[in-house]
């Protein structure tokens, strides 16, 4: 019974439209920079902007409270924009405003780097807002669209790897990279998910423009 179980699953994900097979690499290498967002941007806004790696000083202490406030700010901005993004798919759809996302997000994540005034982050925080308005729930939008009433439940539980996947990669590999090729530089691992961001971006617009309907 079991083996026939998991036989039929493996079917089922053959038969997985698609769009979602290009959204799984898009997913990819969107999870992977904001992994590297998350791990290392304490370290980086610490170290960069508040110029300190004691992690016992006053100093380290600001910075890890100003990077708790960058993350609350760029989901306030998210929450808000999130308002508007069902306006913006009907003009444009779905798939070009979730690459214009990505792409704002790429654009917030590599600028960290060029910023050395905490009030500053905000800006490229900003645009981190915008692309996590539509990362948090539009990749699960065209999903539902793209999926019949039958298989949307399976399709949305095969759909949870694309996060989990790039989670597992980014714990193993960044802390290689950084260490290994970038020199310990915890901003370049920022800028790396800026890049990681920016390709996802670009996926993404090339499969908005490769469809004749917008979903």
């Amino acid at each position: 019974m079991l083996s026939k179980s998991i036989n039929n699953s493996f079917q089922r994900i053959k038969l997985l439209p698609v769009l979602i097979i290009k959204l799984f690499v898009v997913q990819f290498f969107t999870w992977f920079a904001l992994f590297a967002l998350w791990i290392y941007a304490t370290p980086a806004i610490t170290k960069y902007i508040f110029t300190t790696t004691d992690t016992g000083s006053y100093a380290f202490e600001k910075g890890i409270k100003w990077v708790g406030y960058c993350f609350a700010f760029y989901s306030l901005i998210a929450a808000f924009l999130s308002f508007f993004i069902p306006i913006l798919t009907n003009k444009i759809g779905i798939l070009k405003v979730h690459a214009y996302a990505l792409l704002f997000a790429a654009i917030g994540l590599m600028a960290i780097y060029f910023v050395h005034n905490k009030w500053m982050l905000l800006i490229p925080f900003t645009c981190i807002g915008i692309g996590w308005s539509s990362i948090s729930n539009v990749p699960y939008k065209i999903v539902a669209n793209v999926s019949g009433e039958k298989e949307m439940d399976f399709y949305m539980s095969i759909f949870s790897f694309s996060v989990v996947i790039p989670q597992i990669v980014a714990a193993t590999m960044l802390q290689v990279i950084t260490t290994n090729f970038l020199k310990g530089n915890t901003a370049y691992t920022i800028i790396c998910g800026g890049v990681s961001m920016l390709i996802a971006a670009v996926i993404m617009w090339l499969i908005g423009i490769s469809r004749k309907s917008v979903i």
